[in-house]
């Protein structure tokens, strides 16, 4: 008896339960306004919306938790698609390689952030908020400013279809979460990111390749917010720049609600999926009980700074 409520406190004292409480609540009161919120397509509806930043928050997970961050990864959504469509579209590449040519411009960001953060010292901050501008350039003068289209049917029928009555993105981004929550806390390289997150030095000194934890993060994040890039251009069936241009700082909010902390070391991948969703909860609930969905930028920026808040005194209290 006395192990069962062991067992029990243990499990509602884990950051998700609170979430998922949360969630709960926000699904409640949307509902009770307004039932539709509860209706199987509009809940299926929220799920298909919340994959492309929730792609792109599992980049930024492994990036936070490692003790870094990245602000460019909305524009290096947009780049990936762009330079894939004006492959497939205005040079007659084949999808595939084309797919794989916007992976590598991901990839490309990533490492030069690595280059600025790492070598050549400069804060994360500044560093990615440079990349973001290059990033977003890059796109602008491919495209010419334009959307680039039409891409080939194939990629329509990928980008349109709904398999479980939820989408292919849905999927692959529960795919990515359950594979990165597995490699984070069953894996050595999970530990060296988390040692590396947790403080920097200590892991050094610990034996931790440091820099193979930084330049493996800072590739991941580029592919994958490049890959979500692309996988929204499949359900637009269009490339352009402005894809993922607001997803940045949403992306670090879902993380931030999710219990991903914004210094390193803290979070896990399932909460993190759990932040996003709520976060599209809330961005359909607005639209559903008749509310402006423009509230939803303004609730994104009061949950960054009040999670930063909490983050950051819980940080001090540790360190004190």
């Amino acid at each position: 008896m006395e192990s069962n409520r062991n067992w029990f406190y243990r499990v509602i004292r884990q950051r998700e339960i609170g979430i998922i409480i949360s969630l709960f609540i926000l699904l409640l009161v949307f509902s009770v306004i307004n039932p539709a919120m509860l209706l199987p397509d509009n809940l299926r509806a929220v799920l298909r919306a919340s994959a492309f930043t929730g792609i792109l928050s599992v980049g930024t997970t492994w990036i936070l938790i490692s003790g870094s961050f990245d602000l460019s990864i909305g524009s290096v959504a947009g780049l990936a698609s762009v330079v894939t469509s004006f492959l497939a579209v205005k040079q007659g590449v084949a999808v595939i390689p084309a797919v794989v040519m916007g992976l590598l411009a991901g990839m490309s960001i990533g490492l030069l952030n690595y280059c600025l953060i790492f070598k050549a010292k400069i804060p994360a901050f500044l560093a990615t908020i440079g990349t973001m501008y290059i990033a977003k350039g890059l796109a602008q003068y491919i495209s010419k400013g334009f959307q680039i289209y039409p891409l080939p049917e194939s990629v329509g029928v990928f980008g349109t279809a709904t398999p479980l009555g939820v989408s292919w993105h849905f999927l692959i981004f529960v795919f990515l979460v359950i594979i990165s929550q597995v490699i984070l806390f069953r894996t050595v390289y999970g530990l060296e990111v988390r040692a590396t997150g947790s403080d920097r030095e200590t892991a050094r000194n610990t034996e931790v390749n440091i820099r193979k934890v930084s330049i493996s993060t800072s590739v991941i994040v580029g592919v994958l917010s490049a890959l979500s890039g692309i996988l929204l251009m499949s359900r637009l069936v269009t490339g352009y720049a402005e894809i993922g241009a607001s997803w940045g700082l949403t992306s670090i909010a879902a993380c931030a609600i999710g219990g991903v902390s914004l210094f390193g070391y803290e979070g896990s991948f399932f909460g993190m999926l759990l932040g996003v969703i709520t976060l599209q909860v809330i961005q359909n609930g607005l639209v559903v009980i008749g509310l402006s969905p423009y509230l939803n930028v303004i609730i994104v920026g009061v949950i960054l700074v009040i999670t930063a808040a909490i983050d950051w005194q819980r940080r001090t209290k540790l360190d004190l």
